[in-house]
């Protein structure tokens, strides 16, 4: 019966220190991002229109949103629901989506907001012929349970180029 409990405290102890030390695994692919990025650029679309959803941790769901862009007059927003957080452009949301790449390098330590990170994934796929971001999902797997955390979903749909 000793040797059982002797057993059962150096298995708890290491059990524990496992939880303690772990790698953070990150899913993110910058270089497609950035040639798809290119090739959006390349393209030098300047009138064009797209609905956008997105819902995350911090603002709950926004949208659809319908978005025209014209060039030299500001982007007209349809069906807007009096939200603060809107990206008007493709351009903004790939600004959006390197700023997430930035979040990512920045908890490459392993913690975000004194939380224990155990993994990150960034999925994205593009438009194969307009390649902007179709559908973006970030997802941040904590060690400890946490309430709201890091993570949000982009979906554009209905893309179309428009006439000058």
């Amino acid at each position: 019966m000793k040797v059982a409990k002797i057993l059962f405290v150096i298995l708890t102890i290491f059990l524990y220190s496992c939880a303690l030390f772990y790698d953070l695994t990150i899913r993110a692919d910058k270089r497609t991002f950035e040639k798809e990025h290119n090739l959006w650029n390349n393209q030098n679309l300047k009138n064009y229109q797209f609905t956008y959803k997105y819902f995350s941790s911090g603002t709950g769901p926004i949208g659809p949103i319908k978005i025209t862009v014209t060039e030299n007059e500001e982007p007209i927003i349809e069906n807007q629901y009096n939200e603060d957080f809107i990206l008007k452009t493709i351009p903004e949301i790939y600004d959006y989506i390197s700023g997430t790449f930035d979040y990512i390098e920045s908890v490459k330590n392993g913690t975000y907001d004194g939380h224990k990170i155990r993994s990150i994934t960034l999925d994205i796929s593009y438009d194969t012929m307009y390649h902007y971001p179709k559908k973006v999902d970030l997802s941040t797997g904590y060690v400890e349970s946490v309430a709201g955390g890091a993570y949000y979903t982009l979906e554009i749909t209905d893309f179309s180029t428009l006439q000058p």
